[in-house]
C-alpha cells in the first residue's frame, strides 16, 4: 500500500495577515494529523489548499492543475496568479484548463466523481459543452464519468464538499431542510446520486447557519466538510450543541478513529477541514 501524505499551508506571516485565526488553529490540527500521517507544510499564499492544489489521477498518480480562477472572497486576479505560480513551482503538473476548484470534486466509493454544475463549465442549453468539460476533467481524475448536480441559485462558491461527502458506501449530506427551496434542491441532488447508487445509504449531518455572518461565506456549522484519510476521519467542531451528535453519527459509518477538531474561528473564513487539506498517494 502506498503512503498517503497530507499537504497543508504553512502559517507564514503573509498567510496570517489574511487569516489571523490560522495561528491558533494550526498547531492543534497539525499535531492531530501527524499522529496518523506524514504531513508536508507548503509555503503558499493561501490556506484553502483543496481548492487550488493539483488533483491526482486515481489510476496513474499523475498531478493535474485545474484552471483555478475563483470569483469570490479575496481572490483578486493578482492574488490568483500568485497562487497558481506557487503551485507550479512546487509540483510537477500536467495542465487541465477547466475552470474548476478542487472543492467542487467529491469521489464516490467506486471512484465515481460528483461536481456541481456551473455556467463557467458549460451551459445546460448547449449539451456539447458538457461533453467538452468531461473530456477535459475525466482524464485528469482517472474516471470515466462525471455526475453533475444542480447548483443553488446565487451560490457564490459552488463547492460540493460543503454539501456532500462519502465514507465507504455511506453518503453524508448537509441537512439544509430548514429552507423550502434548499430542501427541494437537496432532494433533486439526492435523486441524481441515487441514479448511480440505487442502494445508497444517506445520513444527514446538521447544518447550522452562522448568524454572525451576513455575507453567507462562513462555514461555521457546516459539518459535512470533514476530512477522511486512509487512517482516520477528522471532523470539524464548532462549540455548538450538535458537535457530539455529529461525531456519534460518523462513528457509525467507519472503524477508523474519528477525531474532532475545533474549527470555530477558522471556519468563519469560509471553509473547514476538507478545504484546508489535500492528500496524495505515493511519491510525487
Amino acid at each position: 500500500m502506498s503512503v498517503q501524505t497530507i499537504y497543508i499551508a504553512k502559517p507564514t506571516p503573509e498567510v496570517l495577515k489574511i487569516y489571523p485565526a490560522y495561528r491558533g488553529f494550526f498547531p492543534g490540527f497539525y499535531e492531530a494529523l501527524i499522529e496518523f500521517h506524514p504531513v508536508k507544510m507548503l509555503e503558499l499564499p493561501d490556506i484553502w489548499v483543496r481548492d487550488f492544489l493539483p488533483v491526482q489521477n486515481s489510476k496513474t498518480g499523475e498531478l493535474f492543475q485545474l484552471g483555478f480562477n475563483p470569483r469570490y472572497a479575496n481572490y483578486t486576479p493578482k492574488f490568483t496568479i500568485e497562487i497558481n505560480t506557487a503551485v507550479r513551482r512546487l509540483f510537477p503538473v500536467r495542465e487541465c484548463v477547466l475552470p474548476l476548484d478542487g472543492g467542487n470534486i467529491v469521489r464516490g466509493p467506486d471512484g465515481m466523481v460528483f461536481c456541481l454544475e456551473s455556467r463557467r463549465l458549460f451551459r445546460k442549453s448547449v449539451p456539447e459543452e458538457q461533453g467538452l468539460a468531461e473530456d477535459a476533467l475525466c482524464p485528469a481524475l482517472g474516471t470515466e464519468h462525471i455526475v453533475w448536480l444542480p447548483r443553488e441559485i446565487g451560490d457564490k462558491v459552488g463547492h460540493i464538499d460543503g454539501f456532500m461527502q462519502f465514507i465507504g458506501d455511506t453518503l453524508f449530506v448537509s441537512d439544509e431542510r430548514f429552507d423550502p427551496y434548499l430542501e427541494q434542491l437537496l432532494y433533486r441532488r439526492l435523486e441524481k446520486v441515487r441514479q448511480v447508487y440505487w442502494n445508497l445509504k444517506a445520513r444527514f449531518l446538521p447544518c447550522v447557519q452562522d448568524a454572525a455572518d451576513p455575507s453567507g461565506l462562513s462555514a461555521r456549522g457546516v459539518y459535512v466538510n470533514f476530512l477522511e484519510t486512509a487512517c482516520a476521519v477528522f471532523v470539524p467542531k464548532y462549540n455548538l450543541p450538535q458537535d457530539e451528535e455529529v461525531l456519534a453519527i460518523i462513528k457509525t459509518a467507519t472503524d477508523k478513529p474519528v477525531v474532532g477538531i475545533d474549527c470555530t474561528e477558522i471556519a468563519r473564513y469560509g471553509g473547514a477541514l476538507h478545504c484546508l487539506t489535500r492528500e496524495y498517494e505515493g511519491e510525487l
